[in-house]
């Protein structure tokens, strides 16, 4: 098992060394999972899977807050219709 001494900095932040995140694959902008052990004194920071449906979905939702998926879909279906018959 590899360690790192990793100093907290402003708001809670930490820096994953680079040696880390290249042999797990973690890039900016990934999510990674925060996980906090049954002791209480140990977390555990593990990658999550690049989902592309996922990150694309988020990104609507950030688009177009507070409507459902389905909707969002939908509008952007007759956006795109709209924009074929010109």
């Amino acid at each position: 098992m590899e360690k790192a001494r990793l100093k907290v900095h402003v708001k809670g932040r930490v820096t994953i060394p680079r040696e880390f995140r290249g042999k797990i694959g973690i890039e900016e902008g990934d999510y990674v999972e925060v996980i906090l052990c049954e002791d209480q004194k140990e977390i555990i920071i593990r990658a999550l899977p690049k989902d592309w449906i996922r990150d694309m979905l988020d990104v609507l939702g950030q688009a177009f807050p507070n409507k459902p998926t389905m909707q969002i879909m939908r509008e952007l279906r007759q956006g795109w219709e709209e924009y074929e018959e010109k």
